[in-house]
């Protein structure tokens, strides 16, 4: 192959996507680390895709064509929990938190500072790659 040949095949960013990654949780004003770790498929994720693609389709169906910030937000929260896989030393009021589809949904619309560090990481492809 010549040299200035680039193989996409070497950013598979799908199946590292699907695989999911921790995300470890970072305390909203000193920045350390916490115990607690989110493990998270990122937007490439077929899973992420999928969701995506149901609510423009319901978007479509309803003939909705603003939405409003509220609504945005709860997309926002469903795309978010569609790519949770589990999570890791998280508990709420001394009680383990599981990683339900409501506990996850609850996490994410009552702690917005999580809600952002999720949003963010798993924006960022390289938390995908080796």
């Amino acid at each position: 192959m010549p040299k200035n040949v680039f193989d996409v095949a070497a950013f598979d960013l799908k199946v590292r996507s699907e695989a999911g990654a921790p995300l470890t949780l970072r305390h909203p004003k000193t920045g350390e680390t916490l115990p607690a770790v989110i493990w998270l498929q990122g937007e490439d994720a077929e899973t992420y895709r999928k969701c995506l693609r149901a609510q423009i389709d319901r978007q479509i169906a309803e003939r909705k064509l603003e939405l409003t910030a509220a609504e945005l937000e709860e997309r926002l929260i469903e795309r978010l929990a569609a790519i949770t896989q589990r999570f890791e030393n998280i508990e709420f009021d001394g009680v383990t938190y599981d990683t339900t589809p409501a506990n996850v949904i609850k996490l994410y619309r009552e702690h917005l500072w999580i809600r952002e560090q999720v949003a963010a990481f798993v924006e960022d492809r390289a938390n995908f790659l080796p």
